[in-house]
């Protein structure tokens, strides 16, 4: 008996050609060595050569299967033929089995791609409890029991690594927990897990977007607070200091790399300050465990009071020296940075946050300085001090490779003073990026604006208001979920659906995979298979 079934699986990767996933099935016994094939008149079918026919799965012997993604719209020809298993066995030693029978498939949507998960954990039998996140989380949590996958990373006595795949939409953010198979032993202890990464792995209560190693770390100061490191910056003239926040992890993993993103006024970024503290180090480190931004290397560069204005002013405005200030950073700071840290060093992922004057000189550094610096936040932006660069920045089309976060205070309607936070001219700069016929950016596109309601010109409502810039500049779901490109054949797109990502690993794991291209799917690609899939880290990854 043969069987066809033609899934809507998998979304189709923007800019390919429309393809469809079929199910090949067929029932029939065979002699030792021998196996069934599917050939047909299609290219992906051995373009009717049983020489090149493809191999069905015997996992559910005496049923034989296999899907294959085919091109869409079309009527094909196949059949089913049984024949050595051997490798460059000829077509005259297939025997017709089934067929020959004519297919015509489909041209239609395919569903979403779902989530997978990984969890590391030595409870037998975990259930993962699940819901799409909602503004409100109050929807019922949907019990979904684990599948094993393999033993723990070395040295984790116990534990075992356990999936779920399959579930939610891809990109969209959902809530989970785990327990074991009688509810007992809640991970975390209270409350939930949330995050819309699409491929996530669950260890010591982090979330990660890569294989955690034994020991991942913490998300720590790579500085003495008391005794900051200095820098001598010649165009400035100064000396000044400036503090490395590295993520969790960071030693565990010498292979990889992270975008960096500067702030300025570094002395209130992570401790207190004269005027306060952003706390930005204990946001970074929840943030980035819970999976809802990507790790980064933070650097702060501390300012010096008396030039501050001038530091952070285009030429043009208060004897702006901004252009000498960012080429200090790209000259004296990034440099250092980027050999003594394992930094992606590329425009595209380097980032500069600020607020206030520091939110002038963020996005002078984007609209100038765009081939060095295109994750730009601008918090509280003190338009009223710059008239001559908000004029320039109003005038100015959007700039392509950007992504910029703006946001505002509503504690007072007109601009300056201690305790306003020029409402409305950050309205109009928004209104100006926005608005018209042809707009300069899209609103939640590669621009965000937010509204802090009742918060005034302050480091509290900035730190506040820091984990939606950060959330924005850098996503999660901006992870690399290509996580089998550094290890596997990016041909090995086992789901159809365009990326290689962990629930392929899945598939080819269940399911036997030429995966080492000899043309059998035998013992030595199961080897490579468990290999990968007990490797303390993703060897060479870098971001996408």
């Amino acid at each position: 008996m043969a069987a066809l079934v033609v899934p809507c699986v998998g979304a189709l990767a923007q800019g390919l050609a429309p393809r469809q996933d079929v199910l090949f099935e067929v029932n029939q016994t065979t002699a030792f060595g021998a196996s069934v094939f599917v050939v047909g008149d299609l290219p992906e079918l051995g373009s009717n050569n049983t020489a090149n026919a493809v191999k069905l799965s015997p996992a559910a012997y005496p049923v034989w299967r296999a899907t294959l993604s085919l091109p869409a719209g079309r009527s094909t020809s196949y059949r089913y033929v049984v024949r050595s298993d051997s490798p460059g066995q000829q077509g005259t030693f297939a025997t017709t089995v089934a067929g020959p029978f004519t297919l015509n498939v489909p041209d239609q949507p395919r569903a979403a791609r779902s989530k997978a998960l990984w969890l590391t954990w030595n409870i037998d039998r975990p259930v993962m409890w699940w819901r799409p996140a909602s503004p409100t989380s109050g929807g019922a949590f949907i019990a979904r029991p684990m599948q094993e996958f393999g033993p723990a990373a070395a040295g984790r006595i116990n534990e075992r690594q356990w999936l779920s795949w399959g579930f939610h939409i891809a990109g969209e953010a959902f809530d989970f927990y785990f327990t074991d198979s009688n509810g007992n032993f809640r991970y975390p202890a209270s409350g939930f897990y949330s995050t819309n990464m699409d491929g996530v792995f669950v260890q010591d209560g982090q979330l990660y977007s890569y294989v955690p190693a034994a020991n991942p770390g913490v998300a720590r100061r790579d500085y003495n607070p008391a005794s900051p490191p200095t820098l001598f910056f010649p165009r400035l003239n100064q000396t000044r200091a400036y503090r490395v926040f590295l993520p969790r992890g960071y030693e565990a993993h010498p292979q990889r790399r992270y975008p960096l993103v500067f702030f300025h006024d570094g002395q209130n970024v992570f401790d207190q300050g004269s005027f306060g503290t952003w706390n930005a180090g204990a946001t970074l480190a929840d943030l980035q465990a819970t999976g809802q931004m990507q790790e980064v290397i933070a650097v702060a560069l501390d300012n010096v009071g008396e030039t501050r204005r001038s530091d952070y002013s285009p030429p043009g405005d208060n004897n702006g020296r901004a252009d000498q200030y960012i080429r200090s950073i790209l000259e004296v700071l990034k440099p250092h940075i980027d050999g003594g840290y394992r930094t992606i060093n590329d425009a595209s992922t380097t980032g500069a946050i600020g607020s206030s004057m520091g939110g002038v000189v963020s996005l002078s550094m984007g609209y100038d300085w765009g081939d060095s610096f295109r994750r730009i936040g601008a918090l509280s932006t003190a338009w009223w001090l710059v008239p001559n660069f908000t004029n320039y920045v109003r005038g100015q089309p959007g700039r392509a490779g950007l992504r910029i976060s703006m946001d505002v205070g509503d504690s007072g309607s007109t601009s300056g003073g201690n305790n306003f936070d020029g409402y409305w001219d950050s309205l109009g700069v928004r209104d100006n990026f926005i608005g018209g016929l042809q707009p300069k950016y899209a609103l939640s596109g590669a621009y965000a604006f937010s509204i802090g309601y009742g918060q005034n010109h302050s480091e509290a409502a900035w730190a506040s208001r820091l984990p939606t810039t950060l959330r924005f500049l850098y996503p999660s779901q901006g992870e690399p979920n290509d996580l089998l490109r550094t290890v596997f054949s990016p041909t090995w797109d086992v789901t159809a659906d365009g990326r290689v990502d962990v629930e392929d690993l899945y598939a080819i794991s269940a399911s036997p995979r030429d995966v080492n291209f000899d043309s059998v799917a035998g013992s030595a690609d199961a080897e490579l298979i468990e290999k990968f899939g007990r490797r303390a880290e993703f060897a060479g990854m870098v971001q996408p």
